[in-house]
């Protein structure tokens, strides 16, 4: 009954009375094997299970200088002017670029989404708005902080404004 040991070599187990015959593959005593239920939720690239309340896509927001602005293209940037707006801030979309220098020795223009201000028309605050993080962002970012450590800045993911949107949420600035 029982011989040498061969390895790589698994013994069969008992046939239990749901099994399929020998020779079928199609899985459980029912025959057919279902495919797996679609996801359905977040849009590709946000954070999964985090619902926000994002404006209608023709919500107008004004900034800083009156002027009237709709962001229809991305929701988080909607969520992200309704926040600033409620927080009574004084913000302007992407004023200026910054000019980086890559470790090449080329020049990149990177810019943030919000430039918040001040009372003394000084940017206090620049606040990136993005999916999720990624390499790429970080790599930006650090490039970013090495060549302007004067400025404050901020990374607004869809998890940090579904908590900016809670009842009594703080900015902090």
């Amino acid at each position: 009954m029982t011989g040498p040991k061969r390895y790589g070599v698994r013994a069969a187990r008992p046939k239990q009375s749901g099994d399929a015959p020998a020779g079928d593959t199609r899985g459980g005593a029912s025959g057919a094997k279902k495919a797996p239920p679609k996801k359905q939720g977040a849009p590709r690239g946000a954070a999964p299970g985090v619902k926000l309340d994002a404006p209608p896509v023709g919500a107008v927001f004004r900034d800083r200088d009156r002027e009237k602005l709709t962001f229809p293209d991305s929701a988080l940037k909607r969520v992200a002017a309704k926040i600033l707006t409620e927080h009574n801030k004084a913000w302007r979309y992407r004023p200026f670029t910054f000019p980086l220098f890559t470790p090449g020795g080329s020049e990149q223009a990177f810019h943030f989404d919000f430039y918040i201000y001040d009372n003394m028309d000084t940017v206090v605050r620049l606040i990136l708005v993005v999916p999720r993080e990624s390499r790429e962002v970080w790599d930006r970012v650090g490039r970013f902080k090495r060549q302007y450590p004067m400025y404050t800045y901020e990374l607004w993911t869809t998890e940090k404004l579904a908590q900016l949107q809670k009842p009594r949420a703080r900015l902090g600035f």
